[in-house]
């Protein structure tokens, strides 16, 4: 699934990241704790029916989760599964939960989703569970909920961090920023957004963060919108960044139109391909991400572990991603990897 550029990539990964990095899942025994059966984890079938691993998105038909589609259907090809991914067009927490009852009434074995409104997600959480399925989430959590874990790309405070580092490096560390983010409840966005306030305020009292914006299901109309009118009530502005990847092209066809490009600096959470056009166009430098579609792998072979039973080890040598996976037993949580940081210098490496 990888080339060989890819693996170059690792050396313009941020390092400044905190030492303890949660993380990854296993392929054997395990020295931290095993996923919990809920009572009723399946097997497979003396008919040798195949695994059925579900994967509910924030929202479909944008690259960073059309590539954690694609890493899924290649880890359920190599591990002989079946993959079963499904989502809304539009970021809804409502569509999420319809999506989960079916889910639940077509008996999937293990069944992962990156959560909006985990008020509206736990309590198809607990359903699930009930009905004897492993749940667990994934790219966005739910820390208030009874999932079994937490399939996560990178930490929530190396991600917040590591944006705040780089911008500010790009605005020479002062000057008013603004943030427009995807759903007000989404718990990744918010996370990353707190951990970004937490940078500013310890490393760069220059900087400013006049005013967070949010848009209805990620919308890139609706940030395009927003990011004007922060441009219009606030003409200082250095930076705004771009929480939500499918709010990237909003924010930085705002700066573009308003010929602000390199003076108003626009940096965000998005994919290679969401990004390269206006990294190309001199409108972004950079973007702070991870390989999406390893994600993806690792968010079906998860599923597959847990469905059987299997243990997690703390650190594990996976086929299918580059670097070792680790496993934090106390927080549940598998950890990916590091933030990987895409420039013009790489933009062209990855295929999502």
């Amino acid at each position: 699934m990888k080339n060989t550029m890819k693996k170059a990539v690792a050396l313009l990964i941020a390092a400044t990241m905190t030492s303890g990095m949660l993380a990854g899942c296993g392929n054997s025994g395990n020295s931290g704790d095993k996923p919990k059966d809920n009572g009723g984890s399946k097997q497979q079938t003396e008919d040798n029916d195949k695994l059925k691993i579900a994967f509910v998105p924030q929202l479909i038909g944008i690259p960073y989760f059309t590539a954690m589609e694609k890493g899924g259907k290649q880890a359920a090809e190599d591990l002989d599964v079946e993959f079963l991914y499904t989502g809304a067009t539009q970021a809804s927490a409502t569509e999420q939960v319809k999506i989960m009852d079916s889910l639940i009434k077509q008996g999937v074995d293990a069944l992962s989703l990156s959560v909006l409104d985990s008020s509206s997600t736990n309590p198809y959480i607990e359903k699930a569970q009930e009905a004897g399925i492993n749940v667990y989430t994934s790219d966005s959590d739910a820390p208030d909920s009874t999932r079994e874990f937490y399939v996560a790309q990178a930490t929530d405070e190396a991600l917040g961090r590591t944006l705040m580092d780089r911008l500010a490096a790009q605005i020479d560390e002062k000057g008013q920023i603004g943030i427009v983010s995807g759903e007000s409840t989404a718990t990744n966005l918010n996370t990353w957004i707190s951990f970004m306030e937490k940078q500013q305020e310890e490393k760069y009292p220059d900087i400013e963060i006049v005013d967070i914006r949010y848009t209805q299901g990620g919308s890139s109309e609706q940030a395009l919108k927003q990011a004007q009118e922060l441009m219009t009530r606030y003409p200082d502005l250095k930076g705004i960044v771009a929480v939500a990847s499918s709010t990237i092209p909003g924010v930085a066809q705002a700066v573009q139109q308003e010929g602000k490009a390199g003076k108003v600096k626009v940096i965000g959470y998005g994919s290679p391909a969401t990004v390269k056009p206006f990294v190309e166009a001199g409108v972004m430098e950079e973007s702070v991400l991870w390989d999406a579609e390893e994600l993806g792998y690792l968010t079906v072979w998860a599923g597959k572990m847990a469905a059987e039973g299997k243990e997690f080890e703390e650190v594990n040598e996976i086929e299918g991603i580059s670097n070792p996976v680790t496993w934090d037993a106390e927080n549940k949580i598998l950890l990916l990897g590091d933030p990987l940081i895409i420039t013009k210098d790489n933009v062209d490496d990855f295929d999502f």
